[in-house]
């Protein structure tokens, strides 16, 4: 009988994947999808030449605030920068703009829906995305307000040894992996392009959001747990209290 659940981890390792270690549970890290700058950002940086017409920029992910704050103008930007999620909020500490973050907010619609209609009314903004955005920013102010949109990184499919992909399949057909953990809805996507012939059978999915575990109950997979807050870090500790005690209702 294995001694602790083998959770695989469609990520690369990093602090999530060592939390979990730590507390003694099986990991098998399998990163799927990596994300990269668009190769040509000239209409980007012609943007950032005039971003005193923008009342504010919204930032969704960090990969969009990191492209940013590589090629910041060096003309002072007064608007203020609405960040979503505390990963993409940490990017732009120790800068001289205007953050807006609220912090019990996981999805652009909780974080829009945390302002009153006034903040953004009549108003321009400038929303740096990837290609796989759900748009959620412009869909939900288009009524209200001028979003300006532009594509700055890119979500492409990793290369992955076939002799992993070869060994995690085997694992699945022998029902050895307990629990997937799923980071976006691209990875979920990529995992079931990947091994689309499997059955999920008594595998158990957790997700780092509502929109992930969404994606991942569309392809019929068993969603189990979804983390509370849309951070690694929250979604690590909520993970293993939700597994320890799981292990000790079996107890």
């Amino acid at each position: 009988m294995k001694s602790a659940p083998q959770i695989l981890i469609v990520r690369e390792f990093d602090k999530f994947s060592s939390r979990l270690k730590e507390a003694g549970f099986e990991i098998i890290n399998f990163p799927l999808i990596q994300t990269l700058p668009v190769e040509n950002l000239s209409e980007f940086e012609e943007k950032l030449k005039v971003l005193e017409k923008y009342d504010g920029l919204f930032f969704t992910s960090p990969q969009a605030a990191e492209v940013f704050l590589q090629r910041k103008p060096k003309n002072s930007f007064r608007g203020k920068i609405y960040a979503l999620g505390n990963r993409t909020k940490l990017l732009f500490e120790n800068t001289n703009f205007e953050i807006v973050f609220r912090e019990n907010a996981n999805t652009a619609e909780e974080f829009i829906n945390s302002f009153d209609q006034s903040e953004f009314t009549g108003k321009k903004f400038l929303f740096p995305r990837g290609d796989k955005s759900l748009r959620a920013i412009p869909e939900l102010l288009k009524k209200v307000a001028e979003i300006d949109e532009i594509v700055v990184y890119r979500t492409i499919e990793k290369t992955v040894d076939e002799t992993l992909i070869d060994k995690i399949r085997e694992n699945l057909r022998r029902g050895e992996i307990d629990w997937i953990c799923f980071f976006s809805p691209s990875g979920v996507e990529s995992f079931v392009k990947t091994f689309g012939d499997f059955s999920p059978g008594e595998i158990k999915i957790a997700a780092i959001g509502a929109t992930t575990a969404q994606k991942a109950a569309a392809k019929n997979l068993k969603v189990e747990f979804v983390s509370p807050k849309a951070s690694a870090e929250a979604y690590a500790f909520g993970l293993i209290e939700y597994l320890k005690n799981e292990a000790e209702a079996r107890a």
